[in-house]
C-alpha cells in the first residue's frame, strides 16, 4: 500500500472551535482537528477537501445553522453583551431593531447621536409613530423541534446576517476518495457547537462639520480622507492582550475598514499601513469596485508573516468619475539617506547617519487632473491637484529622523511646484505631534534652530536648510478660525482641538500613547477647506474608560481625518 493510501484518522476527541470572545457576523471560523497517520501527527491543511482532484484520503466539512433563534437581543454598540434596554422612539420611528438594544444607561447616553440620525432618516422617508412592537425577546422558541440547514462545506466559515440569533454546528470526517463512495461512519464524525451568532458592531458615525456658509455652487468641491489602516502584521504582534481576538482578527477588521470608508464617499483616499498582500488581495479589488482606481508604494524592506514575506506601505486611492492620473512620483527616503551620506568625507559620520536614517519609509505622491473644471473661470484650462500620501517613521526617539524625512518630502514637492503651479494637498500619518520639530516645518515653513539641536545628535540635520516656500496649513486647524454660525457643531468641535496648535485632540490611542499623529495640510494659496469630519470624544471611541484602539467599532488605532475643499480663483 502506498504511503498515501495509508488510512488517515482523527484523534477522538481533538475538534476545537475558539468561540470564547464570542461567534459574530462577518468574523471566520476556524476549527482545529488533529489528523494522525500510523501514530504520526500530520497537519490538517495538508488534508484535501472532500471533492479535491489529489488525495486517496480527503476531509469532509459541514456547517449546519439551526432552525431556531437562541437567546435575547444584544447591544447594538456592543454585541459582545446583552441588551438591557432599548430606545422606545426608534420602535415608534419603526428603526431597524437590532440598531435599538443598549447594555447599559450610560452606553445609551453616550450613543444618544446615533438615534437622533435614526429618527431624522426614518421620519424623512415618511415612517409614521404610530405604535411599535419590543424586540425582547428570550430563549428559543416552545415547543419547536430543533433542526438543521446545511450552510457550507469547507473547512473554514464566515456567519452571514442569516445565521444572526442562531447556533451553528460543524462536522468534520475523513472519508475515501476512491469509491464505493459511501456515508461517513456517524461513529467517526467529530462535532461542535457555537453558541448563538452576535451580530458585528456598526462602523463609527461621523458627519460632516460645515466651516463655511452653504452654498448652492459646490462644483469643483471635492473631499480628501487620511486613514492609517494599522496593517495586520502590526495588529498580531502589538494588540493581542488587548483587543478581543474576534475583533482583532484580519477577517473581521477588513470589512469593518471597508465599511467605514465607503460610508464616507471620499472622492481621493490617502491610506496608511495598507499590507501588500492585502492591497493586492482585498483594498485594490474591492475599491476598484467602488469605483476607485488605485496606486501604492510599499515600503521597501518586507518581514516573513503568515508563512509569507510582506510589507506595509501607502495607497492612494481616487474616484475615477472625479479625477485621472497625470503622473505619480515614489518616494524612498532610504534613497535619500544614501544620497546624503555620500556627501560626507568622514566615514564614522557616514555609518552613524546611515545606521540612523534608513528606516524602509515611502511616501507616493500623484499629480492629478479633475474631471469637471475646479472653478469657473477654469473652463478652458487643465485643474491640476498635487496629492502626498506619506507615513513618518514610528520612533519616538527619533525626532531627527521624522524631521528630516518630512524635509525630505517637502524638497521633493518644491520641485513639482516649481514646474507646475498647481494646489497641492499633503497628507499622511507623520507620527509627530503638533508643535514637534516635523509639525513646524510643514505649517510655519521653518523650524527654530533650539528645536534643531535639541533633537540633533549626529549633527547633520543643522547642515540641511531646513524650510520650504510651500504655503501650508493644516485643514483641521482651518476650524478653529470657522465662525460657529455655519455649523451649530462648530463650537463643540472646537473644544476637542489643542487648544495652542489647533489640531485635534487625538487621532491615535494606544496603552503608552494618545495624541495626534496624522494631519491634511493644504496650499492656501490655492484650496480652501469648507467642511472637515467630525473629531468624536475619548468616551465615544471606547466602549469602557481606558481602553484603547483598536475595538470592535474602530479597526484601527488611528482615526479617520476627512475634509472637503474648493479651489480659489486665481
Amino acid at each position: 500500500m502506498k504511503m498515501n493510501e495509508r488510512p488517515l484518522v482523527l484523534v477522538p476527541n481533538s475538534l476545537r472551535l475558539s468561540t470564547s470572545d464570542g461567534v459574530f457576523c462577518g468574523v471566520t471560523l476556524e476549527p482545529y482537528v488533529l489528523v494522525k497517520r500510523d501514530n504520526a501527527p500530520v497537519a490538517a491543511d495538508d488534508v484535501p477537501e472532500e471533492g479535491a482532484p489529489e488525495g486517496y484520503w480527503q476531509l469532509r466539512s459541514r456547517w449546519y445553522r439551526s432552525t431556531i433563534p437562541r437567546g435575547g437581543a444584544v447591544c447594538s454598540v456592543h454585541p459582545e453583551r446583552e441588551a438591557a434596554l432599548q430606545c422606545i422612539v426608534c420602535l415608534r420611528c419603526k428603526v431597524a431593531q437590532h440598531l435599538s438594544y443598549h447594555c447599559s444607561v450610560e452606553c445609551f447616553k453616550s450613543h444618544w447621536n446615533l438615534h437622533k440620525d435614526y429618527h431624522q432618516q426614518c421620519q424623512s422617508n415618511g415612517v409614521q409613530e404610530n405604535g411599535y412592537e419590543s424586540g425582547f425577546k428570550t430563549g428559543s422558541v416552545a415547543g419547536s423541534v430543533e433542526s438543521w440547514v446545511e450552510v457550507g462545506r469547507s473547512r473554514t466559515y464566515t456567519p452571514t446576517q442569516d445565521d444572526v440569533g442562531y447556533v451553528l454546528k460543524f462536522e468534520v470526517c475523513i472519508v475515501g476518495k476512491a469509491p464505493p463512495h459511501t456515508m461517513p461512519d456517524p461513529m467517526k464524525v467529530q462535532v461542535v457547537q457555537t453558541t448563538r451568532v452576535r451580530p458585528a458592531p456598526n462602523p463609527p458615525l461621523r458627519h460632516m462639520v460645515q466651516l463655511v456658509p452653504p452654498s448652492s455652487h459646490t462644483n469643483g468641491r471635492f473631499t480628501l480622507l487620511t486613514y492609517n489602516l494599522l496593517a495586520d502584521l502590526y495588529a498580531k504582534a502589538d494588540f493581542a492582550n488587548s483587543c478581543p481576538a474576534w475583533s482583532l482578527h484580519w477577517h473581521y477588521r477588513k470589512k469593518n475598514l471597508l465599511r467605514e470608508l465607503l460610508t464616507y464617499k471620499a472622492d481621493i483616499l490617502c491610506l496608511q499601513e495598507v499590507q501588500s498582500d492585502h492591497y493586492l488581495e482585498f483594498w485594490a479589488p474591492e475599491l476598484q469596485k467602488a469605483g476607485y482606481v488605485a496606486i501604492y508604494k510599499k515600503k521597501t524592506a518586507e518581514i516573513y508573516t503568515d508563512n509569507k514575506y510582506a510589507i506595509d506601505g501607502c495607497a492612494t486611492f481616487f474616484r475615477r468619475d472625479r479625477f485621472s492620473l497625470v503622473k505619480k512620483y515614489e518616494v524612498e527616503f532610504n534613497k535619500a539617506a544614501l544620497s546624503l551620506a555620500e556627501s560626507f568625507t568622514n566615514q564614522s559620520q557616514k555609518k552613524s547617519a546611515l545606521n540612523r536614517l534608513l528606516k524602509d519609509n515611502v511616501a507616493l505622491i500623484a499629480v492629478l487632473e479633475a474631471i469637471e473644471p475646479g472653478t469657473p473661470d477654469a473652463s478652458n484650462r487643465r485643474t491640476l491637484i498635487c496629492v502626498a500620501n506619506t507615513h513618518i517613521h514610528a520612533n519616538p526617539e527619533l525626532n531627527d529622523v521624522k524631521l528630516w524625512q518630512v524635509h525630505t518630502l517637502l524638497k521633493g514637492l518644491e520641485k513639482i511646484a516649481a514646474s507646475a503651479d498647481i494646489p497641492m494637498l499633503v497628507a499622511g500619518d507623520f507620527n509627530s505631534i503638533p508643535g514637534s520639530p516635523a509639525h513646524s516645518l510643514l505649517v510655519k515653513g521653518k523650524v527654530d534652530a533650539a528645536q534643531v539641536n535639541s533633537i540633533d545628535p549626529l549633527g547633520f540635520l543643522k547642515e540641511q536648510k531646513l524650510q520650504h516656500s510651500l504655503p501650508l496649513l493644516s485643514a483641521y486647524a482651518r476650524m478653529w478660525e470657522a465662525n460657529s454660525a455655519h455649523d451649530g457643531r462648530l463650537a463643540k468641535q472646537k473644544q476637542r482641538l489643542d487648544q495652542k496648535h489647533h489640531e485635534p485632540g487625538f487621532t491615535n490611542i494606544t496603552k503608552d500613547f494618545k495624541g495626534t499623529l496624522d494631519y491634511i495640510l493644504y496650499t492656501n494659496n490655492s484650496l480652501q477647506p469648507t467642511a472637515v469630519l467630525e473629531l468624536p470624544v475619548e468616551a465615544e471611541v471606547q466602549s469602557r474608560p481606558d481602553e484603547q484602539l483598536p475595538n470592535a467599532q474602530y479597526s484601527s488605532d488611528h482615526l479617520a481625518l476627512l475634509s472637503e475643499f474648493m479651489y480659489l480663483n486665481r
